[in-house]
């Protein structure tokens, strides 16, 4: 006969209600919201600051006549200009013209690495250490970056720091929704100073403008990283999987005491864990570790189709909202005010988006605001068709302004749905995919940005063209909103993808499902 475990009912019958035990949204809680999302804003300033290191001087000097970039590719004299940029330190212009956008490229390429190594680490060795290293990757490559030598090694010094950025991001997004009770984890994703950042970046980069001095200057915040390190604790989800009690309960006692309440007893945080029985055991009693490789052999279908939709959902919202942000430069109009305007519709779309998720599930905010988002993509591709736009430069930033601020409502809406998607076994894995994807998709959106340099309209009809196919993967997901984290793969929350089920969760997404019966990895 099974033994099964039973939990007395006068206490807390499993994680969620632990957290409610523990007052819910409290101090904690704001506390680590603030800590862990600060490191939002060093995270803007690195992935943002080559619109400003990769700008071309508007004039140049050949052999002491002063010369624009026409002129400057039929010098065959001296060529000088102020090294306030790579482009203007390296004659980065003509022939090598693609340099800049290819070195953005390199950097999205950084953070397809980062996404898949920082998250699997993140599951491995739990979210607190490989949060704090990903900052420390950041950091060192920014470092590099501003004393290159050359292109190359600044190239390398981007990878780097692009790696360090999306590991962080990914493995954020998931550290801090596995503090959360459900009513709030929707703020994980929309709450961070991302959109203030960027606007803070344009007034660094005005005053600022060397591009070796604004690097150091943007890495600053990072010298708080060893104030805070102390302050964060281990996820206890990740803690409760991996049925370290011990630690468990320490961190669990760090919670009730800032939020001013009563810790739970050790007897029932044991049967917690050994109820959830989170931890695999291989054959000669070691734990064992899921790779990236475990999860893409998975025969757990319904996992297999949320990593495929998630990764088609991320990769379109990336092109959107990376393209908007790299084809900056391609705007007229004063860059520093237009990077103000893109940060602050960010700011503004991360926090509208948590009353869209409020009232709406969270597949139908991300449909609903990529849709959006494409309809002005459209519009601007018709101006750039259609219109002068150094007549009508304001009818055309407002126009892309109100695409980035769609796009920035899907992707709080998105993050959401990758982090409550995933059990905690995997949940790093998976939103790792996902980021893989987002820095993919930054890839191909820098390029667009590079060709919107000789025909404005192809980057938008291009960037329109991708977000409607990406839109349409939401209909595929399983709603989230409202249901309980999923704490190991075996146990499934929900029925298998169909026509049938898509149409429910739309128009019924807070009715919880029955428990199916328990799948292998």
């Amino acid at each position: 006969m099974t033994n099964t475990i039973q939990i007395s009912n006068t206490g807390p019958q499993n994680f969620e209600e632990i957290l409610d035990n523990l007052g819910g949204f409290g101090r904690f809680q704001i506390l680590i919201l603030i800590l862990l999302l600060f490191f939002e804003i060093p995270s803007a300033y690195i992935v943002f600051i080559q619109i400003f290191a990769g700008i071309p001087p508007k004039f140049w000097n050949c052999d002491g006549e002063v010369v624009d970039k026409v002129g400057a590719c039929g010098c065959n004299g001296t060529l000088e200009a102020p090294s306030t940029s790579i482009v203007a330190e390296w004659h980065l212009i003509c022939e090598s013209a693609w340099i800049p956008d290819f070195i953005t490229s390199i950097q999205m390429a950084g953070m397809l690495f980062g996404n898949l190594y920082a998250t699997q680490t993140s599951d491995w060795y739990g979210r607190k250490y490989s949060t704090f290293s990903t900052i420390l990757v950041c950091a060192l490559g920014s470092a590099v970056a501003a004393v290159a030598p050359n292109p190359y090694i600044y190239a390398v010094a981007r990878f780097f720091c692009g790696a360090g950025f999306s590991g962080y991001l990914s493995i954020s997004a998931i550290y801090t929704i596995e503090f959360m009770p459900t009513k709030w984890r929707m703020l994980c994703g929309a709450v961070g100073p991302f959109g203030e950042a960027t606007m803070s970046l344009a007034l660094i980069a005005y005053y600022i403008p060397t591009w070796r001095y604004l690097t150091w200057a943007t890495m600053t915040p990072l010298l708080l990283t060893p104030l805070i390190f102390p302050f964060v604790p281990e996820s206890p989800r990740w803690l409760l999987q991996k049925g370290k009690t011990d630690e468990l309960v320490k961190v669990l006692t760090y919670i009730a005491k800032i939020n001013k309440r009563p810790p739970i007893e050790l007897e029932t945080i044991e049967k917690i864990v050994a109820k959830e029985n989170p931890t695999r055991k291989s054959t000669d009693g070691k734990e064992s570790r899921l790779s990236l490789f475990d999860f893409a052999k998975s025969k757990n279908k319904e996992i297999r189709m949320k990593a495929i939709c998630l990764m088609a959902i991320f990769f379109a919202f990336s092109i959107i909202y990376f393209g908007l942000s790299f084809n900056i430069k391609n705007m007229n109009g004063n860059l520093y005010w237009n990077l103000v305007f893109l940060g602050f519709v960010d700011s503004v779309g991360f926090k509208m988006a948590i009353f869209v998720m409020g009232r709406l599930s969270r597949r139908l905010a991300v449909f609903l605001s990529m849709t959006i988002g494409v309809f002005f993509l459209v519009v601007l591709a018709i101006f750039q068709l259609t219109l002068d736009v150094s007549e009508f430069s304001t009818l055309f930033l407002v126009a892309a302004l109100l695409g980035k601020f769609s796009s920035a409502i899907t992707r709080s809406a998105a993050r959401a749905l990758a982090g409550e998607s995933f059990p905690t076994s995997v949940r790093a894995m998976g939103s790792g995919l996902c980021g893989a994807s987002t820095a993919f998709g930054g890839v191909v959106g820098a390029q667009l940005a590079y060709f919107g340099t000789k025909n404005p309209s192809i980057p938008f009809f291009a960037f329109a063209i991708i977000g409607i196919f990406g839109s349409l993967f939401s209909f595929l997901m399983t709603e989230t909103k409202g249901q309980p984290l999923q704490e190991s793969v075996g146990r499934k929350r929900s029925r298998a993808f169909s026509v049938i089920s898509t149409i429910s969760n739309l128009v019924l997404p807070n009715i919880s499902k029955k428990e199916m019966c328990n799948t292998k990895l």
